[in-house]
């Protein structure tokens, strides 16, 4: 049952199939272990629908995918990445953490449409022979950095849920979700893999730094923003490199 419960509640927290009385704090931490395996799920159903896509209308089956993912996830993410635009703006760490609770501005909408067009021009330009491994990837290695930001943060800014989560994940969430992680994408992308591998670990841990200098911790739109910025970017790199290959 213990396992059973962190799995539903990993899915509670990253669709928006959630339960309104969530489980106890020990449940939703564990979860974070599940994260990944949430992700990969998320990119089999993008996957699915851009191959049904591919039957009607072959060009359209990458923009399926990827508006099958923001639907999946309620646009939370995209949410998240249009409140992390609060981080550009001037100001001292107080103006940027009312920024960050407050309606993203201008900057944050104009973030998050940038990025959504992003994924679509990659999502379009990534080849069928190379789609699977992108709409499998990309998705987890995003479930996976939010349990990277959670293992270690800071949460003094983080509210409600992500409060129980930022910092208070083990080694055991954090090594579970890592093994699922590197092994599917080593697998499944091989040298490719490996490179998205170090482009995701090196954007968390950059997105971290940065948050960390501007606001002092991580919060629970900051945890979805790192999320959908690694998922774009894995599937910009697998975009450019499909580009660079014709």
């Amino acid at each position: 049952m213990g396992l059973a419960a962190e799995a539903r509640a990993a899915l509670d927290l990253l669709t928006p199939l959630g339960r309104r009385v969530l489980p106890p704090r020990e449940v939703l931490v564990g979860a974070l272990a599940w994260f990944p395996l949430v992700g990969l799920g998320l990119g089999a159903v993008a996957l699915a629908l851009a191959a049904a896509a591919t039957r009607a209308a072959p060009p359209a089956a990458g923009v399926a995918a990827v508006l099958a993912l923001e639907v999946l996830t309620g646009c939370r993410p995209r949410r998240g990445l249009a409140a992390a635009g609060a981080l550009l703006g001037t100001g001292d760490a107080a103006a940027v953490r009312a920024r960050l609770r407050g309606r993203p501005g201008a900057i944050g909408a104009s973030i998050a449409a940038v990025g959504l067009v992003a994924k679509l021009w990659a999502a379009a330009a990534i080849p069928p022979a190379a789609r699977t491994a992108a709409l499998l990837v990309a998705p987890m290695l995003g479930r996976w950095s939010i349990v990277v930001q959670c293992y270690g943060g800071t949460p003094t800014e983080a509210r409600g849920v992500a409060s129980a989560l930022v910092g208070r994940a083990r080694f055991r969430e954090f090594g579970w979700a890592s093994l699922v992680a590197f092994g599917v994408t080593l697998w499944v992308g091989q040298v490719v893999g490996l490179l998205l591998l170090i482009e995701a670990a090196a954007v968390t841990l950059g997105f971290r730094v940065h948050v960390h200098r501007r606001v002092g911790g991580l919060s629970g739109r900051l945890l979805a923003a790192t999320g959908e910025i690694v998922e774009t970017a894995a599937l910009l790199t697998v975009g450019l490199l499909a580009r660079g290959r014709s």
